[in-house]
């Protein structure tokens, strides 16, 4: 489902979990962010989801976003998945979220883990 007036799409990974993908060179500003939790919640039928976001399309995330993504209630966890230095320095500051998050290099750790945390597990 598209996000973010089609910068970003989102779909289900199974259970409650969802995956953002964003479109190539996209800067997030704060009604990105907010688009994105409302189609996440739609998606989510309004019940507590896991996240994987695919960071690697991305050039930038402004402050004001980042406050909007880490406040979400909605959220159980959230895993960055990226490929270099530039996307672990865009997922650094997800770690004021009030979820646990963690930054992959790999999606399948990243599944892995969300897979964890929906269950009640811990925050590495």
């Amino acid at each position: 489902m598209s996000a973010a007036r089609g910068k970003a799409w989102i779909s289900t990974t199974g259970g409650n979990g969802l995956r953002l993908e964003w479109e190539p060179s996209s800067q997030v500003e704060a009604d990105d962010a907010r688009s994105v939790l409302e189609t996440s919640t739609f998606l989510a039928g309004g019940e507590p989801y896991v996240l994987l976001v695919d960071l690697t399309m991305l050039i930038s995330i402004s402050t004001e976003a980042r406050d909007v993504f880490n406040a979400c209630g909605d959220v159980l966890a959230a895993a960055m998945v990226g490929q270099g230095p530039m996307d672990r320095v865009l997922a650094a500051p997800s770690g004021n979220a009030g979820h646990p998050t963690g930054f992959f290099t790999s999606e399948a750790d990243a599944l892995s883990w969300l897979g964890r945390m929906s269950s009640g597990g811990r925050n590495p």
